[in-house]
């Protein structure tokens, strides 16, 4: 676990429950996802261990992996997108929330920032 960013997506998971309004003023998307059984997973592992907003948590079926990504980052999240995307655990999180039509919506519109 990196140390930094693990303090960092608790304290600003904690400041969007206090106070949602000021939380989070940079547009962040990130990615929750679970172990299994694929070869996908140690790729999906060891990109998201390289990103500076990497956290783990839980252990056995209750171990968890996030990686954040800012506008700037849309190709790691693209890649590390395409490895998990499939998998029924996988959850994406707009700024810590999980908004509607996330996945659908709002990933695609990150995909204008590759170009």
């Amino acid at each position: 676990m990196t140390g930094t960013a693990h303090r960092t997506i608790r304290e600003e998971k904690l400041a969007n429950i206090l106070d949602p309004r000021t939380a989070n003023k940079e547009f962040k998307i990130t990615l929750r996802f679970q172990k299994h059984l694929s070869k996908s997973f140690e790729q999906a592992l060891e990109l998201a261990r390289k990103n500076p907003h990497f956290l783990e948590e839980g252990q056995g079926d209750s171990y968890r992996v996030y990686a954040s990504f800012f506008p700037a980052d849309v190709q790691q999240l693209h890649q590390l997108f395409q490895l998990v995307h499939e998998h029924r655990h996988t959850v994406v999180f707009l700024n810590n929330k999980r908004i509607p039509y996330l996945q659908d919506l709002w990933l695609f519109l990150m995909w204008f920032y590759k170009i």
